[in-house]
């Protein structure tokens, strides 16, 4: 009986070992990523005192988001035949690569350059790390994971940054984001290469049997896989929209500058427990009640934040806008990756989502060019609304798919 229970431990301990190998370098993988975004605003403020213009400071980081978002989509039809460990160390590499131009940079070119490599090089990892978890029957788990741990590192990031880069010292603030991607790389020999996984039941050869009904198994393709696509990259131009412009807007509307700093830290640290709680409830309860209830508070804070003048509901704004971005987040890509276990949309999700970082600070910026903070309230609360009335249809009819 000893040896059984012996045998048991270890069977459960190496499950454990196995299971959080794959979080850390799934995680890894998409950090990555999160660095760029995550260090975007201090960093760009970084280059304005070392004496770069505004508007190239700008495009910097624009660059490098759209490059991270045309990699990410241009890869996902190679997803099924590249092993997702090779495509997130390689995409990681090629990350370091362009840190260290950034890190050596003194020319707008060169960093120009160096912003494009990492960009490029960020797009792959991601998509190694997205198409790996996507291939798990509980993705949602595993991303409401990674997005709580990519929130730590924002917070991290958020506070600390500003510490190595007084006085523009930019280098030092590619440096970190540097000395971070090759700590995270060794940990990239986890994520398993590509799974043989069947055939998807939504793509299935004309003639095979098919347990779901036409009405209830969604094409892979199909309007509702592209309406929830495009509803994803909706929420994310509304959520860096906001984010690059969380510490002028309140300041416009009076609320002191000292205390604004810490409301956006305590915002993302509140994101960690709706990530949490996302992963702790997987798809328990479906995928549809989750989505809206992430997207109604969602719209719920952000609108309490941008509409808001005292210090107490600007704070009580972000905390709902953490809450409901980290939670409902994860439930947005895992809809897809429930639809296909090869990642190929799951790839395709993140290449929306950070089309949609990439181009959400500029149109905030037009949308709050020589108007007052009304209009940018309807402008995001309106596509949060938006984006969740895109999501819903898939979100249906992969519940009754994964009940049929």
């Amino acid at each position: 009986m000893s040896s059984r229970k012996r045998f048991d431990l270890d069977s459960a301990l190496s499950k454990v070992r196995a299971e959080w190998q794959f979080v850390v370098a799934t995680f890894a993988a998409s950090g990555v990523g999160y660095l760029g975004s995550a260090g975007a605003p201090i960093i760009v403020q970084a280059l304005i005192d070392s004496g770069l213009g505004t508007q190239q400071a700008g495009d910097l980081g624009t660059v490098e988001l759209t490059m991270l978002a045309i990699a990410s989509t241009v890869v996902t039809p190679f997803v099924t035949r590249v092993s997702h460990r090779k495509l997130a160390m390689g995409g990681a590499i090629l990350a370091i690569i362009g840190l260290l131009i950034s890190v050596m940079s003194v020319s707008y070119g060169a960093m120009l350059i160096g912003r494009v490599i990492t960009g490029t090089g960020s797009g792959l990892a991601i998509s190694g790390a997205n198409a790996a978890v996507a291939a798990r029957n509980d993705a949602e788990r595993i991303f409401a994971l990674i997005w709580t741990m990519g929130g730590g590192i924002t917070a991290a990031l958020a506070y600390g940054l500003p510490y190595v880069v007084t006085g523009g010292n930019y280098p030092m603030g590619f440096g970190i984001l540097l000395v971070l991607c090759c700590a995270g790389l060794p940990f990239m020999v986890w994520v398993p290469p590509q799974p043989d996984l069947p055939e998807d039941r939504s793509t299935a050869s004309e003639g095979e049997p098919s347990h779901e009904g036409a009405d209830t198994t969604p094409s892979l393709y199909g309007p509702a896989s592209i309406m929830a696509l495009f509803g994803m990259f909706i929420y994310s131009v509304a959520e860096m929209a906001l984010w690059n412009f969380g510490f002028y807007i309140p300041v416009q509307a009076g609320v002191p500058e000292e205390v604004i700093g810490a409301i956006l830290g305590v915002t993302v640290l509140m994101g960690l427990a709706g990530g949490a709680f996302a992963a702790w409830l997987g798809t328990r309860m479906g995928r549809v009640g989750p989505i809206i209830v992430g997207s109604l508070l969602s719209v719920a804070g952000r609108w309490i934040f941008i509409a808001s003048s005292t210090t107490e509901w600007v704070f009580f704004g972000g905390l709902l806008w953490g809450l409901g971005f980290y939670f409902v987040t994860p439930y947005q890509i895992g809809l897809v990756a429930a639809l296909d276990r090869h990642g190929r949309l799951a790839v395709l999700a993140g290449g929306a989502m950070n089309f949609g970082y990439a181009v959400g600070p500029t149109i905030a910026g037009r949308v709050l060019e020589g108007r007052d903070a009304s209009v940018f309230l309807v402008a995001i609360v309106g596509a949060t609304l938006v984006s969740l009335f895109l999501l819903l249809p898939l979100a249906v009819r992969v519940d009754r798919m994964v009940k049929a």
